[in-house]
């Protein structure tokens, strides 16, 4: 049984000239702030969802509802050997364009990407087709 880690994701590149933030939404089998996970194949289902339902211009900040503050410019599933992002994970490129949103990247007060979602917990040995 492979051990879980913390899923601390922090943005890993930006474009000032272009006020663009690149960085993982999420990382396979490790644990996130609430101590859950998913695999690769549900984190690819979710990021083709993400952008197939078109929402990718509802990103806000702190989850506060307005989700005005960016709009996602690029989307990814990182391959291995990728040599800045974890193999399996969730990529997105955000592009910010208010100025007073792109100085909290700037100056580290935003400090990465966390999604906002429901969705169905397993025990761990669980499969979908265990519902």
């Amino acid at each position: 049984m492979q051990t879980k880690t913390e899923n601390i994701v922090a943005f890993k590149k930006s474009d000032t000239k272009k006020q663009i933030v690149f960085g993982e939404v999420y990382v396979p089998d490790r644990k996130d702030t609430d101590g859950n996970f998913m695999t690769a194949e549900t984190i690819e289902d979710m990021a083709h969802d993400f952008l197939a339902n078109k929402k990718n211009s509802q990103i806000s900040t702190d989850h506060d509802g307005y989700t005005d503050k960016g709009v996602v410019v690029e989307s990814f599933i990182a391959r291995e050997g990728d040599p800045d992002f974890i193999a399996g994970s969730w990529v997105v490129g955000v592009y910010v364009p208010d100025p007073e949103v792109w100085k909290l990247v700037e100056n580290g007060e935003l400090t990465g990407f966390s999604i906002e979602g429901v969705g169905t917990l397993f025990e761990e040995g669980d499969t979908k087709e265990d519902e």
